[in-house]
Order: C-alpha cells, then structure tokens, then sequence
C-alpha cells in the first residue's frame, strides 16, 4: 500500500524528495488514527452524568445547549488563537533581520 501511495503523490509532487512523501504519508495516516480515536471515544465523554444532570436542573439548560456553547466558545478561542500565532510567525523574519542589522548573536537570545 505505501509503495502505491508514494508513487501516486510522487507522480502528484514530483519535486517532492521521497523523505517528504513518506512523512506525507505517515502524517496523513496519524492523522486518520487521531480522528478514528476521537469519533469512537469522545461520546462517552459527553453524556450527562448524575452530577450534570443536577447544574443542569438549577440552570435551566439542557446538555447539548450547553455543548453548542461550549463548542462556539472553543472555535471563537481557536480563531483568536491562530490568528495571534500567524502574526507571531510572520513577525519573526523580521526581528531576525533586526537582530543581525544590531549585530546581535542571535543563538545567546534563545
């Protein structure tokens, strides 16, 4: 199966070097093992325990009303996040090229 994959992404990216398709591929499959363990596994996770059950009598809300809004808050959290880190990321070509105008050693900075 591998051999048949790599020579279908070979033929797909064929400036790739066959390091990279292999690591493709190994990240492409922890990937479907990683989302086959969350489907499978994570339901238990949500149901309403005895515990729940009595928050959710005082509140007035039900489970998945409060699993919508977790779930918004989690994406609303997520968004923020990725954006903070891409302009972290692109920020860092920048203070590297400040770093060497100052003649700085950059590797004593980390």
């Amino acid at each position: 199966m591998d051999g048949k994959a790599s020579e279908l992404l070979a033929g797909i990216l064929p400036d790739w070097p066959q390091w990279a398709v292999s690591l493709l591929l190994a990240m492409s499959a922890a990937l479907a093992v990683t989302l086959a363990i969350n489907h499978f596994y994570t339901s238990n996770d949500e149901k309403e325990s005895p515990e729940e059950q009595k928050l959710l009598n005082k509140s007035h809300k039900t489970h998945e009303s409060l699993l919508a809004e977790f779930n918004s808050f989690r994406w609303s959290y997520l968004s923020v996040y990725l954006v903070i880190m891409l302009a972290d990321w692109m920020q860092g070509t920048h203070m590297y090229t400040l770093y060497l105008s100052y003649n700085v050693n950059i590797s004593a900075l980390f």
